[in-house]
Formats: C-alpha cells, sequence, structure tokens
C-alpha cells in the first residue's frame, strides 16, 4: 500500500503556519500515514497524532496555537521573553517549582491555558507571570543556559498513547555524545525525548536520556527527512512545510531580543531549504515531494518571529489560507 508522509519543521512561533496549514488539509479530509517532526513541529505532530484530554487531533493543535502565545499587553509592553514556553532553570528545584505553578494555577478557578477573550488572556497570562518571578533561578550563569522548556506539553499531548497511535511518528535529536542525529519512534517517544530535540545552546539545557546527552536537531536536520530515509519503501507522496520566502525575515532588528531571535531563524530556514534541495537530489527517487509554501506578507513581516498571541493568530490563519489553496492545486495527489 502506498503511504502519504508529512513533515513538519522547526521554527518556534513560525509553527504556527504548520499549525493552521495541518487544520486545513486536516478538514479537507487528507490522511497521513506517517509524520516527521523536528522541534516546534515534533510537537505539532504528536498533538495532532495523539492528542491530550479527550480532545481531536485539530483541537489539540488549535489549544497549542492559541495557548503558546504571550498577551500582546505583555509581550510589547514590559515582557518580551515567553516565559510560559522558557522558564527559570532551577536546576535541583525544577520539580518543586513545577508542582507549584501546576498546584496554583489548578487551585485558580479563573485560571485557563486557552483563553477566549483578551481580557482572559492578559489576566492568566498576568497571573503566570507573578508566580514565574516566585520562582528561583539556580542555574545561570554558572552553567550553560539561561532558562529551560516548560515541561506543561502534556496539556496537548496524551504521552501515554503515542505508542498506540496508527500512523507511524518520528522525531529527531541531536545525539550529542554520539555527534550525530537520532531518530525517536512512536514506541520511545516522551515528553523528554521532545524537550531534548528542542534545546538550543544557551537557551536550554541539553537533556541526558539513557545516559546521554541529547539537544536541539535543528541544527543538522530542521525537517527530519532523515526521519524517513530508509525507513519505509512504500512511501510515494512526501507533503513538506516550512517552506518559505525567507526574505521576509531579512530586515535590521528592533531591539537585542529580535536580534536573538534572527539569529537563530534565518539559518534554521536557510538549512530547511538546502535540506529540501539535497533530499530532492538524493533521496527522493521515485516518490512526489509537494511542498507547502508560505508567503509572509510585508505588513507582518517585523513581528513574524514574535511569540506574541496576535502573531500565533495570524501565521496560524495565513498557514490555513496557503492550506487550502495548496489542496486546491494538489488534491489529486492528496
Amino acid at each position: 500500500m502506498k503511504k502519504k508522509a508529512l513533515i513538519l519543521g522547526a521554527g518556534g512561533p513560525l509553527g504556527g503556519l504548520e499549525a493552521g496549514a495541518l487544520l486545513a488539509l486536516d478538514e479537507k479530509g487528507v490522511k497521513f500515514d506517517i509524520i516527521s517532526g523536528a522541534c516546534i513541529g515534533s510537537i505539532i505532530g504528536l498533538a495532532y497524532s495523539s492528542p491530550a484530554n479527550g480532545m481531536t487531533g485539530p483541537e489539540a493543535v488549535e489549544k497549542w496555537c492559541n495557548a503558546s502565545g504571550l498577551s500582546d499587553q505583555i509581550y510589547y509592553n514590559f515582557c518580551e521573553s515567553n516565559y510560559k514556553v522558557f522558564q527559570k532553570n532551577a536546576g535541583p528545584l525544577n520539580e518543586i517549582s513545577d508542582n507549584f505553578l501546576k498546584n496554583m494555577t489548578e487551585a485558580n478557578p479563573f485560571y485557563t491555558i486557552d483563553p477566549k477573550n483578551e481580557i482572559s488572556r492578559y489576566y492568566n497570562d498576568m497571573y503566570l507571570y507573578w508566580l514565574t518571578l516566585c520562582t528561583p533561578s539556580l542555574e545561570w550563569p554558572t552553567k550553560t543556559s539561561i532558562s529551560r522548556i516548560a515541561p506543561f506539553l502534556d496539556n496537548f499531548i496524551d504521552f501515554e498513547n503515542i505508542k498506540n497511535i496508527e500512523k507511524d511518528v518520528y522525531i529527531n535529536a541531536l545525539n550529542i555524545t554520539d555527534k550525530k542525529i537520532e531518530i525517536f519512534g512512536k514506541d520511545k517517544i516522551t515528553m523528554s525525548h521532545i524537550i531534548a530535540g528542542s534545546s538550543l545552546f544557551f537557551i536550554c539545557p541539553q537533556q541526558k536520556i539513557d545516559g546521554k546527552l541529547y539537544g536541539e536537531g535543528s541544527y543538522l536536520d530542521c525537517l527530519n527527512y532523515e526521519g524517513l530515509i530508509g525507513k519505509d519503501e512504500d512511501i510515494d507522496t512526501i507533503v513538506v512545510m516550512n517552506i518559505m520566502n525567507k526574505e521576509a525575515l531579512i530586515r535590521e532588528p528592533r531591539n537585542t531580543y529580535d536580534a536573538y531571535n534572527l539569529s537563530i531563524m534565518l539559518p534554521f530556514v536557510t538549512i530547511a531549504a538546502d535540506d529540501t534541495k539535497l533530499f530532492e537530489a538524493k533521496h527522493l527517487k521515485h516518490r512526489t515531494l509537494l511542498k507547502v509554501p508560505f508567503h509572509i506578507p510585508d505588513e507582518i513581516a517585523p513581528n513574524v518571529m514574535d511569540w506574541s498571541a496576535s502573531n500565533f493568530k495570524k501565521l496560524r490563519d495565513i498557514g490555513y489560507e496557503e492550506g487550502l489553496k495548496f489542496y486546491q492545486q494538489n488534491k489529486s495527489k492528496l
């Protein structure tokens, strides 16, 4: 039986584009037999494939989009660091910090990670901001990172069910110990594997799994093509997302934080484009590769890498419209 594969790549907030396109394809009834993801793409792919708390895949992806961005009032006025995603690293006290945040948010009947309006979003994000200020930071600057990835992905992903999903799912991470990309399938994936594959040097501490050290997989494979190579000869159609006009990202940074985002995302987008060319030249063979193009309008380009709620919403909507166009142009192949 011929199979369809989906590739979801890295990109932080740019993952909103992929999420929107995936929602559009799901709405049109497109199903995938294999999903291969890197960094933010692995989160989106797993939320879609193994949604938590009784949600459908599209509901979990929508919730991820809605929950990941900070209130604009907070983000653009006094805190551009997304403390919902990147939290303080308390070293040996991380578990205590996590339990504190979990208990305090669950005890507040007005708190939700999935706000339905901007007033609710501001209240919830501000509440979490004050809670985060109360947690300790013990690792920096004596260690190698300034934050850690918040371990709350179980709001979107049912980790216990991953091994039972029908489709194959692959995510990647950089095996620092063995100096190579390593691929994890659905029989091995835990929250630690996802966090490991998204742990950028300097930003997050690398993760120890089974005695080996792992970090951001996108340093070597932004789109996790390696998750498909040699895995299944029956793949005849591959849909790849995260193909965008990188020129939209080239601009003067507005501040130090924005400059740092540019220093990460521009290389990742360029690597993704080059990886696609290399895959087409060496590994495509008899398969069909369909690219979902994401065109960033000039008017939103200066803010396209922001971790703000409005940016996530705009990117999700752009991705959705691009997904519908892609479907109309390629539905005979899907």
